[in-house]
């Protein structure tokens, strides 16, 4: 298979997990959320036509049964963000991947197609794609080549992610395809953004539509976030 789709999570474990979204769940409800995003994600991505990789940050001793059987799992490797998507995506294409795309799990309500589109973007030799989240960072990085001077010495979580990757791809030798913005659920705001996505009806997620159900969350009151 010349395709591999690298997904990043954590174990969901509580106060380990979207802890920006605390202010409006507990600790053990928004671990609840994630693991929801995290099974949605990986049931959409199994849809692919492309190895599945999950790379867990460690310690990950919990049981998660619920993970697909064509998934196959990682331990994230590496000093900090950038080591450990740098040693993932040398791992992948050193195993003789040919295209590979990494992927976190904030983003429920992320088309499918977009992942199909990195893909298509990493045909031609010597090519990165990149798909902008609306916080200023990215949700997708993929490359048919290794760049490891797009991670060495990079800082994240901060709104000049995106902006600064461009830079660095600047100065190699890649072609680039930029992917459509998407947004990370993140904050109480975005939360509530994407509970209106779902209720449109235009995103299948069953899992983290059982679990709004359960927690309530429909009835998450309107925060001034969402409107910015």
């Amino acid at each position: 298979m010349d395709a591999s789709l690298i997904v990043f999570a954590k174990v969901p474990r509580p106060g380990a997990v979207k802890t920006r979204l605390t202010p409006v769940l507990t600790p053990t409800e928004a671990a609840r959320l994630y693991e929801a995003f995290l099974r949605d994600a990986l049931q959409l991505y199994a849809r692919l036509t492309a190895d599945v990789r999950l790379y867990l940050a460690p310690p990950f001793d919990s049981p998660m049964e619920w993970i697909p059987d064509c998934v196959e799992v990682y331990e994230q490797q590496g000093a900090g963000l950038g080591g450990r998507m740098k040693h993932a995506f040398r791992e992948t294409l050193a195993d003789g991947i040919d295209r590979a795309s990494i992927v976190g799990t904030d983003h429920p309500t992320l088309p499918l197609s977009f992942i199909r589109q990195s893909f298509e973007g990493l045909e031609l030799p010597q090519s990165v794609c990149i798909g902008p989240s609306e916080d200023g960072g990215f949700y997708l990085l993929g490359m048919n080549d290794f760049y490891p001077q797009l991670f060495e010495g990079m800082t994240y979580s901060h709104g000049s992610v995106f902006s600064d990757t461009l830079a660095r791809l600047e100065q190699t030798d890649a072609r680039l395809t930029v992917l459509p913005q998407w947004y990370d659920v993140d904050t109480p705001g975005t939360l509530e953004r994407m509970i209106q996505d779902l209720e449109d009806g235009a995103v299948d997620a069953p899992h983290t539509r059982e679990t709004l159900e359960s927690l309530q969350l429909h009835d998450l009151p309107r925060t001034q976030e969402h409107s910015s």
